[in-house]
């Protein structure tokens, strides 16, 4: 049983006390450094290796005048943290006690700052527009910036979303408070209605950003100017209007939003005065800068004043004068049913055209057809002539025909050298001896066969952990006008973008306006993209307007290509590295690392820098808990833990520093003169089994070696330390306060007669109680000798307590 028993302590002692270790044998991570949108985050603290007990969160420091923010369980390794209202860093630490020593680690979490203040301001709808200025008085948080933008609700209502600034400025657009005014005033020339817009975006984290809105709705100056005198053309059925003139305000009456629109204060009278016998003049509204009425479709002449009345005042034109000339021919039909391929509508309303596959360098004439309105006479007189660009090799000729019957044709032959790729224009319009029907276009393109699919390349953008991303894509190439001038002109293309699936709990996404998309655009920028994952897109080619005929599905059809195709957006979370805590090791080739958690992402480990001779080898450089070896020389080490996400890339280093392998040896010898010098013939000895401690100047045992049969030992220090040698019968495991259980210097059967580190000569240290001081700086000491004398048979060793002496 007793040799169980020892061998039982022996074992405990090789997994204890067999080598120097570090001053501490755990490590902690606080997480990566973090910025956040919004005032509150969970902390992602670990920790790796011989953790005792639980781990304690504290506030390190807080932007200058922040209130303290709460920490939900400052025990808990992943605590939520509210509070931070106050824009800045916010540094919280984690401390890790371990089996030896403790470690900490700290984690700066950047606070955009409480944003419950932030507005753009009131509605203001009460300024005239000959005024024309407005103040704008935004409240800007503290470590926001600000921008001002805006744009004209009457042009975004007419057309479909596009957004212009027009006839609009800013003072200081980049200021909480400016001005807001028109460019031109009194004679305005865009409806005076605006929203404006304050962003406010924080100076910590450009992703985090936020926006209000304000109305801007100018009232119109109503003092329009007409021309006195008009005269045109109308068709029977057709809308009649006379232009503003160019120095008149400019508004809208119809779109909802206008500054002109009735529910707003502006109404609109007309006074007619004379009209033909059967007419009926009446006001309808004021549209595209057109000043629109029914009723006059009669020939002859109209005289009538207008009346516009609002808050800005009331104002009535001088009298004018309208004379309708005549009734005009009706638009031609390119849609005829013997020439399929011809098609309608091109660009401008009633434009017609056609599109031709591999007929580049052909001299084959082309024809197209148009026919009349079975209301037009067939006297009805057409003039055709080739406008617009022409592509190279110089214009076509052409020949009409059918002239006297509803059903003609222009034959047109292409330049010397035949047809080139590119589009050819050609006007026409009709005459029936008193007015000019419209003029209308058409368009024969011929095609380069050079059309590829429609696709855009997947693409991956960062999320910094907080606020909203926007995706800027690369549009397919653009070929109007760059194959050559004339290719697709007038055309007008755009892209369209279909959301098929989002993250979950993803916001819808947003597209630019129409205008910033079209196929002559390089890019666009997908925004709103507020969680990270795969976002799935569709992208379409399409004609700007409906009604458009299919020139761009035959120009893609020339070349086997598609029009749509679909594309991801990946919003990859960026995961900020840390690697872990400093580390201050004696005389170890082997020491653990503790990096944070790389997520959906790959984290690598990575040597920064070491002594001259070394190369260190990681156990596994693709995992955060990992072991690093051959250390081999003293000084420091910086490794690099890298977290890859996508196309983010985030990096920290964590230094280690290896103490010099500096030991302390000597001789535990049977001093048979108590002299407490070896002198001949005395032995050294184990005493039956004894150990040598090395305890801190805290108390702690560092570190224990057995002492040899023949009395050596050899025990590694650290440099610059304060240190007490004790020799003890007794096991006690490394990291043991000796200050709560103190080393048992007493060996049955021996007496301590003193200790000596005089280099084997004097006379000790005065004082035999199994322990011996060492002050080491850089160098390692040796003869610190132990001096014991076996007890005579039948008499008891003195006691000896390392607390009393």
């Amino acid at each position: 049983m007793k040799f169980f028993n020892t061998y039982i302590l022996f074992f405990v002692f090789l997994l204890v006390g067999s080598s120097m270790t570090s001053a501490q044998d755990c490590t902690v991570n606080a997480g990566g450094t973090t910025k956040i949108c919004g005032t509150s985050y969970t902390l992602q603290g670990s920790a790796n290796n011989s953790i005792s007990g639980n781990p304690t969160w504290t506030i390190v420091s807080k932007p200058a005048g922040a209130p303290d923010p709460v920490i939900s369980n400052i025990n808990s390794y992943t605590p939520n943290v509210t509070g931070m209202t106050f824009p800045g860093d916010y540094v919280f630490q984690i401390a890790q006690n371990c089996t030896t020593g403790s470690v900490t680690s700290q984690v700066t979490i950047t606070a955009p700052g409480d944003v419950s203040t932030f507005t753009a301001g009131p509605d203001i709808t009460n300024v005239n527009a000959t005024v024309g200025i407005v103040n704008l008085n935004g409240v800007v948080p503290a470590g926001y910036t600000a921008q001002w933008s805006a744009y004209n609700i009457w042009r975004y209502e007419r057309s479909s979303g596009v957004k212009t600034s027009q006839n609009s400025t800013f003072g200081s657009p980049n200021s909480a408070s400016t001005t807001f005014s028109l460019i031109k005033k009194a004679d305005h020339d865009i409806d005076p209605a605006y929203v404006v817009t304050l962003r406010i975006t924080s100076i910590y984290n450009p992703n985090c950003f936020y926006e209000d809105t304000a109305i801007v709705r100018f009232i119109p100056n109503p003092q329009i100017v007409l021309p006195l005198s008009t005269s045109n053309c109308v068709t029977p059925t057709g809308n009649t209007f006379i232009a503003l003139s160019s120095t008149s305000p400019i508004f809208g009456t119809t779109t909802t939003g206008s500054a002109g629109n009735p529910t707003y204060g502006t109404n609109i009278s007309m006074n007619v005065t004379s009209q033909p016998s059967g007419a009926n003049m009446t006001y309808w509204r004021i549209f595209d800068g057109l000043f629109y009425f029914t009723g006059a479709n009669t020939p002859g002449t109209y005289k009538f004043t207008i009346t516009v009345t609002n808050a800005a005042g009331t104002y009535t034109t001088p009298e004018i004068t309208y004379i309708n000339s005549g009734t005009p021919p009706n638009v031609v039909s390119f849609l005829v049913p013997s020439d399929p391929e011809q098609m309608m509508v091109y660009f401008s309303s009633n434009s017609g055209g056609e599109v031709h596959c591999g007929i580049a360098g052909s001299s084959t004439p082309i024809t197209f057809r148009y026919t009349l309105d079975p209301s037009d006479p067939v006297t009805n007189t057409s003039n055709v002539s080739v406008s617009g660009i022409t592509p190279p090799g110089g214009a076509p000729t052409y020949v009409t025909g059918g002239a006297g019957t509803a059903n003609r044709s222009v034959t047109v032959t292409p330049p010397s050298g035949g047809w080139r790729v590119g589009t050819y224009k050609f006007s026409i319009y009709t005459y029936n001896g008193t007015c000019n029907g419209p003029n209308q276009s058409y368009y024969i393109h011929i095609s380069d066969g050079a059309r590829s699919n429609v696709s855009v390349n997947n693409t991956v953008v960062c999320y910094p952990g907080s606020g909203v991303v926007t995706a800027t894509v690369q549009l397919p190439a653009v070929y109007k006008g760059v194959v050559n001038s004339s290719y697709f002109q007038d055309f007008v293309g755009r892209y369209d973008f279909t959301t098929l699936s989002t993250p979950n709990g993803a916001a819808t996404p947003t597209f630019e306006a129409a205008n910033l998309r079209s196929f002559t655009s390089t890019s666009t920028v997908i925004g709103n993209l507020t969680t990270p994952g795969v976002y799935t897109f569709k992208i379409k080619l399409a004609p700007n307007t409906s009604g458009v005929g299919a020139f761009l599905d035959q120009e893609y059809a020339c070349s086997g290509a598609s029009m749509e195709s679909t594309f991801t957006v990946t919003v990859s979370p960026q995961i900020n590295s840390n690697a872990g805590s400093d580390q201050d090791v004696i005389c170890n080739a082997t020491v653990s690392l503790a990096g944070n958690n790389p997520g959906a992402g790959t984290g690598t480990w990575s040597v920064v820098s070491s002594p001259s001779g070394t190369s260190p080898v990681f156990s596994n450089a693709s995992s955060p808990n990992t072991s690093v070896s051959a250390l081999s020389a003293a000084g420091t080490y910086t490794f690099r833990w890298t977290i890859t996400t996508g196309d983010c890339v985030s990096t920290d280093d964590v230094t280690v520093t290896i103490q010099a392998c500096l030991t302390i040896s000597g001789t535990v010898f049977n001093d048979a003169n108590s002299n407490t010098v070896i002198d001949s013939g005395e032995a050294g000895t184990s005493a039956g089994g004894s150990y040598i401690y090395l305890v801190d100047s805290s108390g702690i045992i560092a570190n224990s070696t057995p002492v040899n049969s023949n009395g050596t030992y050899i025990i590694n220090v650290g440099a610059n330390k304060n240190y007490t040698l004790q020799l003890s019968p007794n096991v006690y495991p490394i990291g043991t306060n000796t200050a709560t259980t103190p080393i048992n210097h007493n060996i049955a059967g021996w007496v301590t007669t003193g200790e000596n580190k005089n280099n084997n000569t004097g006379s000790g240290d005065g004082t035999p109680d199994g322990t011996l001081s060492a002050t080491v700086t850089n160098s390692s000491f040796t003869n610190y000798n132990f001096g014991i004398k076996a007890c005579a048979a039948g008499t008891t060793p003195p006691i000896f307590d390392q607390r009393t002496n």
